[in-house]
């Protein structure tokens, strides 16, 4: 067959736009093509004198039990006696084609019928199908926030970790978007069918953006995918014999922590965020002192000492709290926008000199860290 009897296009509706897609096999039928061949996205279609009409509607009885197979088979001989094969099942929905040399009558010719015995449930079950992921990561997320407690803001130090955050709340609305507009479909056809209306036709253009979908799905997959990769360079770590020293980087903020852990020398632990942004060194700020309090969470992250009680200290900073324990002492001070956390078991945490000279060095370890990177 030539090449300009035969045509490629776009065609990739889902369960929720069978319409659409009815309207337009009927437009091109009308201008002489004929459907040949479903692909994942795309559709060919031949030139014909006389194209075989197609039926379009949401495909039932997915599901491999054997009453649903047998319900499936009786259904599909059904209509074959009326004149329709099924073409192919593509996006859940079935596709029929005229049998050569028949005009059959459309399969559903009752729009409340139409309604009642398929779109009532079809639609339910693709609503269904949205809202469930979108409910299923909030539950998740909500869970594990609540359960672990994490530092949700240590993710506004990363740049990767940020894009990728980003990537999956676009992911969530586009899932919420798309089941808020199948509920809205679903209401305007249970209104027609009330109404005795013809059960109403989705815009084309709409239509194909929700069967794009699965391409958007896997742009952001990859996007995702990439911000993770790249969040790994937004951190750099050194580790020199009990010492370890951490500095990142990212739009919101600069970080550095020093760890030391010695029997001879005492434990020394610092951590500074440098926050770009106010709003940021408030929760930084809240979170830290929080955590002092929390005995999982000081597990979590190496402070090796039960939950104390801060008491505000005057020492010459915008604001600062100070606790001891057994075998040392800690202080968390905020001076502008840098918040700074500091625990050690032999240096007196309440001498500005001595923390000047802490945070002197400690921005020098982590500029040299992050020099010897680039270099």
């Amino acid at each position: 067959m030539k090449d300009k009897d035969t045509r490629l296009r776009w065609f990739r509706y889902t369960a929720e736009d069978a319409k659409a897609a009815q309207a337009e096999l009927d437009e091109l039928a009308d201008q002489g093509w004929e459907l040949a061949e479903l692909g994942i996205f795309t559709a060919t279609f031949r030139r014909s004198e006389q194209p075989r009409r197609c039926w379009v509607e949401p495909a039932r009885w997915k599901s491999i039990r054997r009453k649903d197979e047998q319900a499936r088979t009786d259904y599909l001989e059904l209509c074959s006696d009326a004149g329709w094969d099924l073409l192919d099942e593509e996006a859940g929905l079935f596709y029929f084609q005229a049998q050569p040399g028949t005009q059959p009558v459309p399969i559903q010719t009752d729009g409340s019928m139409e309604w009642e015995e398929i779109l009532k449930k079809s639609l339910w079950n693709q609503a269904y199908t949205f809202f469930y992921l979108v409910i299923y990561w909030v539950a998740w997320t909500a869970g594990r926030y609540f359960w672990d407690q994490p530092r949700i803001w240590e993710l506004f130090f990363s740049n990767g970790a940020m894009t990728a955050q980003l990537l999956l709340l676009i992911w969530v609305v586009l899932e919420l978007f798309l089941g808020l507009r199948v509920v809205r479909y679903r209401r305007k056809c249970r209104k027609a069918a009330e109404s005795g209306a013809p059960i109403p036709v989705p815009s084309r253009r709409s239509a194909r953006f929700r069967g794009a979908a699965p391409l958007c799905y896997v742009v952001l997959a990859l996007g995702v995918g990439l911000s993770l990769l790249m969040s790994f360079s937004d951190s750099h770590t050194s580790v020199e014999g009990t010492v370890r020293v951490t500095a990142g980087c990212s739009v919101l903020g600069q970080t550095a922590e020093y760890r030391r852990f010695s029997q001879e020398e005492g434990d020394l632990c610092i951590e500074s965020y440098d926050c770009n942004t106010g709003w940021l060194a408030d929760i930084v700020c809240h979170d830290l002192r929080a955590t002092e309090g929390d005995a999982g969470r000081l597990e979590r992250y190496l402070h090796r000492h039960n939950p104390v009680e801060l008491t505000q200290a005057e020492l010459d900073y915008d604001q600062a709290w100070a606790y001891r324990w057994n075998d040392g002492s800690g202080l968390i001070f905020r001076q502008g926008n840098r918040v700074v956390h500091i625990e050690s078991e032999v240096l007196d945490l309440t001498d500005r000199n001595t923390v000047s000279a802490l945070l002197t060095d400690l921005d020098g370890a982590a500029c040299t860290l992050l020099e010897s990177v680039i270099a």
